[in-house]
């Protein structure tokens, strides 16, 4: 929660700051890191690259045990 979005392209905040509220889930598939998503025409693919930047240690773990 406390990762810096702030230097992120506004409507890349968008997307981070639902990541921060709601968390994602992470399935290790043994490859780098990627975030998939349903293509839409109004996403600029540029600025999702910066999505990229992202790494593991820039999330907290939480272990969810049913």
């Amino acid at each position: 929660s406390s990762f810096n979005i702030s230097t992120y392209p506004a409507r890349v905040q968008v997307i981070l700051r639902a990541m921060k509220k709601y968390g994602l889930m992470l399935a290790d598939i043994g490859s780098n890191l990627y975030i998939s998503g349903a293509p839409d025409e109004r996403w600029d693919n540029d600025e999702l690259n910066y999505l990229k930047n992202l790494r593991g240690s820039d999330f907290e773990v939480v272990q969810f045990n049913p």
